[in-house]
């Protein structure tokens, strides 16, 4: 049988439109988590890996139906396995006689049963030979070789660019930071340009510049910042991560000013926190982190997402904002519940401060249902009366 047949395209089309936290790269958080085809042939599930071409297939009254997968090569299979010489799989596939009709195939075997649970359309030989090369990575451990995806993110096979871009998404940050060192920045800045690349891809290339580029690509950065097009403003936090890479004084004045200004986008301001929590991550310079927390503060203080803010300052553990902190609690543009919540966690998370017990005694008297609620979401148990 087969559980589930679709073509590549169909199936990485749903990771871009699909949103999940899990992803490695957190420029590309949002993507999905579909498996990759190398990811896909490493689940302790994927016995046999197998590519082949449908020579029959039919559709039976009921709907269902079967189809004749003729095997041409083994990706990989249990040891003392016999591939045979083609497959009969449970399920109508669509065939075209005038067409390639090539299709990868990832099965369960157990008690001598092969069990198909997911098929992958291969429309061409480039696609084959594609699949061939990143399931045959998968037997090597260890993490996704960017050095093979690279030449394809670009390919003009939305199958291959797709599944390859999908490597780099899910490779860690630190990971992106020491392969963008080895990129071409004109190829990056062209990537970027290029109204054919998908907008979800373009934030990831401009964070990639950052390691790659020279001080002339800083005009670049602060021109692409200050575009007003969609595309520019969906992949703002890269290209801001780039920046304070490449020219620290001008990357942080501009975030920072973003921050500021009244008239600055949610979309936009969205960015802005994505980038401090990349940029904490991936600087190691004391003095840099620091300029992280005063942005935070800046955030705190511009109120419309002080909430994520300050979620952030609780996250690092950065406690000299404190007084800040209990300032704004209850203050106009402050008394969403979401942002009181946020404060309180807050609150509840700074390590013994007599400042703080003060502000918790008050919020007893005041709003001691709300207090108890956020004690609960962090694992806390309520002081006993």
């Amino acid at each position: 049988m087969i559980r589930n047949i679709f073509p590549l395209f169909i199936l990485l089309a749903c990771v871009l439109a699909s949103a999940c936290d899990a992803f490695a790269c957190s420029i590309c958080a949002g993507l999905g988590q579909s498996l990759s085809l190398r990811e896909q042939a490493l689940k302790s599930n994927t016995k046999l890996v197998v590519f082949g071409h449908i020579t029959k297939s039919s559709l039976d009254a009921a709907g269902t139906g079967k189809a004749e997968v003729s095997i041409v090569k083994t990706l990989k299979a249990p040891e003392g396995f016999t591939v045979p010489a083609s497959l009969i799989i449970s399920q109508y596939l669509p065939f075209d006689t005038t067409a390639y009709n090539g299709i990868l195939l990832f099965a369960e075997y157990s008690n001598g049963k092969i069990d198909v649970f997911r098929g992958v359309s291969i429309p061409s030989k480039e696609v084959a030979d594609y699949a061939a090369g990143a399931v045959g990575i998968a037997g090597r451990g260890g993490p996704a070789p960017l050095d093979y995806y690279l030449p394809f993110l670009q390919s003009p096979s939305r199958e291959i660019s797709s599944d390859a871009f999908l490597e780099f998404a899910k490779s860690s940050d630190s990971t992106l930071v020491e392969f963008s060192k080895k990129m071409n920045p004109s190829l990056l800045k062209n990537w970027i340009l290029d109204p054919k690349v998908p907008e979800e891809r373009v934030g990831l290339y401009a964070f990639l510049l950052g390691g790659c580029g020279k001080g002339a690509d800083v005009g670049f950065l602060v021109e692409f910042l200050s575009s007003s097009s969609p595309r520019a403003q969906v992949s703002s936090d890269g290209a801001m991560v780039a920046l304070i890479r490449l020219d620290p004084e001008k990357g942080w004045a501009i975030l920072d000013g973003f921050l500021k200004a009244d008239n600055t986008g949610l979309q936009t301001r969205l960015s802005c926190i994505r980038s401090l929590k990349v940029a904490y991550d991936i600087l190691q310079d004391k003095s840099e982190r620091e300029k992280v927390f005063n942005s935070l503060r800046i955030a705190l203080k511009q109120g419309e997402l002080a909430d994520l803010a300050v979620e952030e300052l609780r996250r690092l553990k950065y406690w000299g904002f404190t007084s800040d902190v209990l300032g704004v609690y209850g203050a106009k543009g402050y008394t969403a519940p979401v942002m009181k919540r946020a404060l309180l966690r807050y609150a509840l998370s700074v390590p013994s401060d007599p400042m703080v017990e003060k502000f918790i005694a008050q919020c007893e008297l005041k709003e001691p249902q709300l207090l108890s609620e956020v004690r609960e979401s962090l694992g806390l148990a309520s002081p006993k009366p």
